[in-house]
């Protein structure tokens, strides 16, 4: 009886792992690929004080994350979903007053972090400090 129960503990955890590993490769496939090659894009940083300064980058990049970290506009943290940006431009966020810096394309919220977001040639990205979550 004990043998049996072992085993179809065994059975479950390998049939876990099978589904597990399924779902990352089909999500590593699916997940949204860069284009390759030269592009040109813009990043409008919106201050706490609302003043706007613009920046322009020409890139070979897929990703926005390596764009705006290797120059040092954005700094941040690592995480589980990737860069949480905790400062842009020199202006750090306050978690104490509840801000953060929130990432659209086109005035539109990314569903990403600038770790995964694709970039194509024209992008117009925006990084507004905010306040409340």
């Amino acid at each position: 009886m004990e043998q049996k129960r072992n085993k179809k503990i065994i059975v479950a955890i390998v049939a876990l792992l099978i589904v597990a590993a399924a779902m990352f490769a089909v999500y590593r496939f699916a997940m949204p690929q860069g284009t390759k090659g030269d592009k040109s894009i813009t990043v409008t940083v919106v201050h706490g004080d609302e003043t706007e300064k613009v920046f322009e980058y020409d890139t070979d990049e897929e990703y926005l994350g390596p764009v705006v970290t290797e120059d040092g506009l954005v700094e941040g943290e690592e995480g589980e979903f990737g860069l949480f940006i905790t400062t842009v431009d020199g202006e750090t966020a306050d978690e104490a007053k509840q801000e953060w810096w929130c990432v659209t394309k086109g005035g539109e919220m990314t569903t990403v972090s600038v770790s995964e977001q694709v970039i194509e040639d024209g992008d117009a990205f925006e990084l507004t400090l905010t306040v409340g979550y």
